[in-house]
């Protein structure tokens, strides 16, 4: 029966019950944590693929300085839009930066990931495309990346600086050789303030966000009672966004809070409302990094290739609640038990409590049996997946005889 956290740390318990349940099991996560890093074992292996999307340039767009809103004349934007790239201006865009699309309004209408940082334009020629993609929330490293449909591998260990040397403008655009590490995807989750009143006496609204403020910049939101409404009854109100125009909406007196937008939300306690009390939710942002993003260069906008690739993943903590590791640890659970055996004898105690089963000779011994079992479970991991040895350049590259149509339609070849 294969070995989980819990029956690896109860069973660090029984041979050192004095350490107590909260230090098993932290000595037992250092150890897997350790053993997880040893190297990059097969069973972390996970595929996934890049796949950008097909270039969208119809009609012309308009972009005002220090906004975020795209306007589009002749266009139909998506929703699925919302996380592809745009560079505006004729030939694509060179003179201006590349911009994220945070969010789909309607057909005519987009916004920025960040405020437009050019002078305004308008009725400009544009291209859409997907150049930036998000990885895998648990991607650890890459292992390989190759465009299975042109036949080569796609370089990894490219950084910014080198393509800021290569290609600063990002002109080139068609096949992908390279992903190179751009950032972390923002994530955005700013705070909602309570409601001010600014005009009127009467009773204000609550302002709530369920899951914070998700727009790049600062914003105020003014709501103003344009008919009064009393408990039971309805209520009108009109808000808007900073300088943007009016929208309507009706609510009830109630604690159902209602959507503006960008994750703001608010509701009317049962009171009797005044028309024309005008109130506002200041509204501050926030950008928390999440996973990690990279760029394919040249930019894939004339082509769909499918990109897939290799990466080996991060592990999440163990914990009780989700217990199972690996199979190849769990049908060795020895070896993080004696992993976990050797940081117990190591640690000494508090100064108030002793631990009896410090011994540093006794830590050596665990030690050394688990550096035996470590590397019995790395010779059966080379069986299944070579790791130690691997070539970044095959060797005698680019000769006909390690292509596998050179191979089909010859004698073969004794290595």
């Amino acid at each position: 029966m294969a070995d989980n956290f819990t029956s690896i740390w109860n069973r660090l318990l029984l041979r050192s019950p004095a350490i107590g349940p909260g230090l098993a099991q932290d000595l037992v996560k250092t150890a897997f944590a350790q053993l997880v890093d040893r190297r990059d074992w097969s069973w972390l292996r996970k595929a996934s693929s890049f796949y950008p999307a097909a270039l969208y340039n119809t009609g012309t767009v308009t972009v005002t300085a220090d906004s975020t809103t795209v306007t589009g004349a002749g266009t139909t934007f998506t929703a699925a839009m919302a996380g592809r790239q745009i560079r505006v201006g004729a030939t694509g865009g060179s003179n201006y930066p590349t911009y994220t699309i945070l969010k789909y309004i309607s057909a005519t209408e987009i916004e920025l990931d960040r405020p437009w940082s050019g002078p305004t334009q308008a009725a400009l020629a544009y291209e859409l495309f997907t150049c930036y993609f998000s990885v895998p929330t648990d991607l650890h490293h890459f292992y390989a990346i190759v465009n299975s449909a042109a036949n080569y591998r796609v370089w990894h260990n490219v950084s910014q600086s080198e393509l800021a040397v290569a290609d600063p403008q990002r002109f080139q655009s068609g096949l992908s050789y390279a992903a190179s590490f751009l950032d972390y995807t923002p994530t955005y989750s700013g705070k909602v303030a309570a409601v001010l009143q600014v005009r009127g006496t009467g009773p204000a609204p609550v302002s709530v966000s369920s899951y914070g403020y998700t727009y790049p910049a600062n914003s105020v939101y003014t709501v103003e009672i344009t008919t009064g409404g009393a408990p039971g009854g309805a209520l009108v109100f009109k808000w808007k966004k900073d300088s943007g125009a009016y929208t309507t909406a009706v609510a009830v007196p109630d604690s159902n809070a209602l959507d503006l937008s960008n994750g703001v939300q608010i509701y009317f306690p049962a009171d009797t409302y005044i028309l024309g009390d005008v109130f506002i939710i200041q509204c501050t942002a926030e950008t928390v990094p999440s996973v990690a993003r990279y760029e394919m260069w040249p930019r894939p906008v004339n082509s769909q290739y499918v990109y897939p690739y290799i990466y080996v993943m991060r592990l999440d903590e163990l914990t009780d609640e989700k217990p199972n590791l690996p199979q190849p640890i769990g049908l060795r659970g020895d070896v993080l038990l004696e992993m976990a055996l050797e940081k117990c004898a190591q640690f000494p105690g508090t100064e108030t409590t002793r631990n009896p089963y410090y011994d540093l000779v006794l830590a050596r011994q665990h030690g050394n049996k688990a550096e035996t079992l470590i590397y019995e479970m790395e010779k059966r991991d080379d069986d299944i997946a070579e790791t130690d040895l691997t070539y970044w350049n095959l060797a005698r590259m680019p000769v006909p005889w390690l292509d596998g149509a050179w191979q089909q339609q010859h004698a073969p070849i004794l290595w």
